[in-house]
């Protein structure tokens, strides 16, 4: 992202899920394989992975993902054992500020 505002062009931001990330680095799923909570399937991408990387969930550094759908993965997170108080501090982490995670834990308040 830097090197693109050096050279005054626009950063190269990918639009996808994290969960993408992950499979192209063959790293095996957190939530399926491990029952851990992950913001990854509504997170956008770019980080490199890092928290699935070492065995944990993501946390969702990077904001949500263009059109992120927190109602599909409110199941996976209570199957992971978050209850509803668990869920809104797990979406008001880094970006709580960001209208889609907002709206994801309120929904939970």
């Amino acid at each position: 992202m830097i090197g693109a505002f050096l050279e005054g062009c626009k950063p190269n931001i990918p639009t996808h899920s994290l969960c993408l990330d992950c499979k192209r680095a063959g790293i095996a799923c957190v939530m399926v394989a491990g029952g851990q909570p992950c913001l990854g399937p509504v997170t956008q991408a770019g980080c490199g992975v890092l928290c699935p990387l070492v065995g944990r969930g993501c946390y969702g550094c990077f904001g949500p993902m263009e059109a992120p759908n927190a109602a599909a993965l409110r199941p996976w997170l209570r199957r992971s054992g978050l209850d509803a108080e668990a869920i809104a501090r797990f979406y008001r982490t880094f970006n709580a500020g960001a209208a889609a995670f907002r709206a994801a834990s309120d929904d939970h308040d």
